[in-house]
């Protein structure tokens, strides 16, 4: 009960205390090129694509493993599939601007993400941390590498296709994604 902030870990609160409500709010007043771009990797790519998606993925894991709550099991698959839907458009979205805009907001993409990762990435880790520190093992036999590989790769999935656009029309890129 009470407050729940003192579970947050310091890389939780940079992307959810600082860079989210920063990049959000920016937009009010700033509705650039750059400042939706930077938005975009904020939320679509490291809050919905890094950190809710492995969240996600182990849950469904877990339940999978140990065949129960089917009914829970399925509503994570609905849920997957509804960000999977914000992932492709966070990803849509910077692609375009990259192609509108080029190598300026290319740039804005990747400085951003190499203030985000590290703390989206520390998440994890230090969420494993906890669990080994507090209970002595880390629930259900889940493997610290497993889910940082899986966002890791999820990851760099998105950013690959959001390179690509370098070199794209934006018709391509727009048929691309129908």
């Amino acid at each position: 009960s009470g407050d729940l902030s003192r579970y947050h870990s310091e890389s939780y609160k940079i992307i959810f205390y600082k860079e989210l409500p920063n990049a959000m709010s920016r937009l009010n007043k700033d509705s650039s090129p750059v400042a939706l771009a930077e938005a975009a990797v904020t939320y679509n790519l490291v809050v919905e694509g890094i950190l809710a998606e492995t969240g996600y993925h182990g849950w469904f894991e877990i339940l999978k493993k140990a065949g129960i709550l089917s009914g829970m099991s399925k509503g994570i698959e609905l849920i997957q599939r509804d960000e999977s839907r914000h992932l492709r458009f966070g990803v849509y979205l910077i692609s375009r601007l990259i192609v509108e805009y080029g190598d300026l907001i290319w740039e804005a993409v990747e400085k951003k993400m190499e203030v985000l990762l590290p703390p989206a990435v520390n998440i994890i880790n230090e969420l494993f941390d906890y669990q080994e520190r507090v209970y002595g093992k880390v629930a259900f036999g889940l493997k610290r590498e497993d889910f940082v590989d899986y966002a890791v790769l999820q990851f760099q999935k998105r950013i690959d296709r959001i390179e690509k656009a370098r070199e794209k029309t934006i018709d391509e890129i727009i048929l691309q994604n129908i």
